[in-house]
């Protein structure tokens, strides 16, 4: 029988042993022989049996302390994505996905306490993209609540990252691989069929490595000491690459292909209208969209489709090509250093003799 002075579902066995019955599911715990702490304790477990401890506690609540919920997590990922922002350390359109991604998160857990998430929380979320076929969604949140969780880990809050366990989402590629052949092949339909820009943004793209949306901003200004200089937009690495490489499966040199873009046109940018187009008058740079869809025009129309029932290769796939094919012919650290893929040891290895933040691609051998 319980004593009227004793919190409730505490017991005492013989030899003066105290233990508290969880009344939820009859299992009871040690709580030790010191009668005043066995109490605090069970006083404790019995608040949170009623919830009283989600409550918190007026000087908790005017001075912030002990919020531990999902969305005070949340505010404090915005506020680094902010400041990645701010310090170039991410592009505009990374920052935005990351807020996307941040508000649906907060969406499925936001009064939720941090600690109180679990693995099997955190993996039924990621599984009900999985279940609604969207598995590259799925493989893009779970690495983003990685590093949401490890800045719980940061601030205190929890010792261990419950996304860590969870299962790695596998996807499969569903974008056909350009081959050096298929580009050569789309190459020549468009120098034979379309605007000369179509094949020199093919060109610039394979031997600079670089985005388009990096391309479509590039021009004479960034060419200067025998190099081409690039501030990439996603990442902001920056990248000097030498006017002399040459790739030799096209037997193209860098130098070569600025060469090609300068026309009769006085522009400011590589890729440029040549004629009036729409709003656009001769010099204006190309946008973005048209690179893609001139470049998937063109490949259409040169007969290549995807293989194996996957979707053709994008304009994009045109930088993986260059990341292979200069890695087979100057190594793995000259192509990502091209790329702008800056790992501790690369960036050591090329960086500029200034001492700053260029990564300076070696000269042709």
């Amino acid at each position: 029988m319980a004593r009227r002075d004793w919190p409730a579902n505490v017991k005492c066995r013989r030899g003066g042993y105290y233990s508290w019955v969880d009344p939820t599911t009859g299992k009871e715990y040690g709580i030790g022989r010191d009668k005043r702490a066995a109490f605090a304790q069970a006083v404790q477990a019995n608040l949170h049996v009623l919830g009283l401890r989600e409550k918190r506690s007026l000087i908790d609540r005017i001075t912030g302390a002990g919020d531990t919920t999902f969305t005070k997590l949340a505010d404090l990922v915005r506020a680094d994505i902010d400041k990645r922002l701010e310090r170039k350390k991410i592009a505009k359109s990374s920052a935005d996905s990351f807020r996307q991604r941040l508000r649906t998160i907060e969406g499925q857990w936001s009064d939720k306490k941090v600690e109180h998430i679990t693995t099997k929380d955190v993996a039924d979320f990621i599984r009900s993209y999985e279940d609604a076929g969207k598995e590259r969604m799925a493989q893009a949140m779970r690495s983003f609540l990685l590093s949401v969780f490890n800045e719980a880990i940061a601030a205190g809050w929890i010792s261990t990252n419950p996304v860590a366990v969870t299962k790695a989402v596998t996807v499969e590629v569903e974008r056909s691989r350009l081959t050096l052949e298929d580009f050569l092949k789309i190459h020549a339909y468009a120098l034979e069929h379309m605007p000369a820009r179509v094949a020199r943004s093919m060109e610039l793209a394979l031997i600079s490595g670089q985005r388009r949306e990096d391309l479509r901003g590039l021009g004479p200004r960034d060419v200067h000491d025998g190099r081409l200089w690039v501030i990439q937009g996603k990442g902001g690495n920056r990248v000097s690459i030498p006017l002399d490489i040459r790739l030799q499966a096209v037997n193209w040199s860098l130098s070569d292909v600025i060469g090609r873009c300068r026309d009769n046109v006085l522009s400011r940018y590589f890729l440029h209208h040549s004629a009036i187009a729409g709003r656009a008058k001769p010099g204006d740079p190309i946008r973005v969209q048209t690179i893609s869809g001139e470049f998937a025009e063109a490949r259409d129309k040169a007969g290549v489709t995807g293989s194996d029932g996957k979707t053709p290769p994008t304009f994009h796939e045109i930088r993986s090509l260059a990341a292979r094919l200069w890695t087979d012919e100057r190594g793995e650290a000259f192509a990502k250093a091209l790329l702008g893929h800056k790992s501790a040891e690369m960036a050591a290895l090329y960086r500029d003799k200034r001492g700053d933040d260029w990564i300076s691609v070696p000269t042709q051998q």
